[in-house]
């Protein structure tokens, strides 16, 4: 099994630097948590209470390196707001989560009304 440093040597100095510098983004993402729920001037039990956990779980969650996306909206909700995520990807029109969502779930009900029709006709 390799060691940690023996994976990081099979990257080239610029593959490192990303590497780095993604994981100092998802650290800061995590401290942000933390960050709006203070702002939000709840505490971690009243947090837990409204999430229907427990308190230690919301101060493992705050610090946590990865996160859900559904964690994060849930801890929004919570909190009385509201979150969109933007998807930009090349060559393609920036697209928010929500819409992408709502998209699935109407495509999802109108295959279920197919499939109904198609046994009420059987």
């Amino acid at each position: 099994m390799k060691s940690l440093q023996d994976k990081l040597n099979e990257f080239t100095d610029r593959e490192k630097e990303e590497i780095f510098a993604r994981a100092e983004t998802i650290r800061k993402e995590v401290l942000l948590l933390k960050a709006v729920r203070e702002a939000a001037g709840i505490s971690q039990e009243e947090l837990a209470d409204k999430l229907d956990r427990s308190q230690s779980y919301i101060s493992r969650l705050e610090r946590r390196g990865n996160i859900t996306i559904n964690t994060i909206i849930s801890i929004v909700e919570a909190l009385g707001g509201s979150l969109d995520l933007t998807i930009k990807l090349p060559e393609i029109e920036p697209m928010k989560f929500s819409q992408i969502e709502k998209g699935l779930q109407v495509m999802a009900s109108e295959r279920n009304v197919n499939d109904e029709k198609k046994n009420t006709n059987l």
